[in-house]
């Protein structure tokens, strides 16, 4: 697919994101797009005509973490369940999104963000590299735990953390940024933001619905 992968990223994706109305904006972090060949059989590649059928930015998931999330089956799923195979993978695309997203954010922090003023969700944040001392910048991977669902939403760990949050993370640290976790609780909005604007940048990892599931306001958020 080197052929479609060159023509979409060099040539059709500076018309989509104006055409969306984010012409100034950068792609999204970890996103993913499906394409329909609709070629007739036969037809030489260059020529191939393709349609895209989806574009999904909204919290696409790291597959190769999905050991790490909760079933009915696997109730105490966690991140050293992901075998030493997937667990590679995982951190070679962590360290390319480390690398990207560094590449986005601008302004140096070099204290450490007091995250006290909101509820700590998680019990423990089992996977995660140390904290460097001196960060490039300063950021947090935010997240929604749904207080109604079984473990806290369908793509949980058995700690309240997202399935593929260590990931995300661990791109961060590993290319010289802090990243804390923290976890999104309607009742304390105010704060959390207030919270938030301490932070040079802001991973969301917070599942379409899951916000108004919690009995929050997606819209308000």
């Amino acid at each position: 697919f080197a052929s479609l992968t060159r023509s979409f990223v060099t040539t059709d994706l500076p018309k989509v994101m104006p055409a969306l109305g984010l012409g100034d904006e950068p792609i999204p972090l970890w996103w993913t797009s499906d394409f329909i060949n609709s070629s007739p059989p036969g037809t030489a590649t260059k020529d191939e005509k393709w349609i895209v059928g989806e574009f999904n930015c909204s919290c696409v998931g790291i597959s190769k973490c999905l050991a790490a999330y909760c079933q009915d089956h696997t109730p105490n799923a966690c991140y050293t369940d992901i075998s030493k195979e997937d667990l590679y993978e995982c951190e070679r695309y962590a360290k390319i999104l480390g690398q990207q997203a560094i590449s986005m954010v601008g302004g140096p922090s070099f204290a450490p963000i007091n995250v006290g003023s909101i509820t700590r969700v998680a019990k423990d944040d089992l996977g995660l590299l140390s904290q460097p001392s001196k960060p490039k910048f300063f950021g947090a991977l935010a997240q929604i735990y749904v207080r109604s669902q079984t473990f806290g939403g369908s793509d949980k760990s058995s700690n309240g953390h997202r399935y593929d949050s260590i990931a995300f993370a661990n791109g961060m640290i590993k290319s010289g940024m802090s990243c804390q976790l923290i976890h999104y609780v309607h009742e304390e909005h105010e704060e959390f933001f207030d919270l938030c604007k301490k932070f040079d940048f802001i991973v969301m990892r917070c599942n379409p619905g899951q916000i108004k599931n919690d009995g929050g306001s997606q819209e308000k958020f």
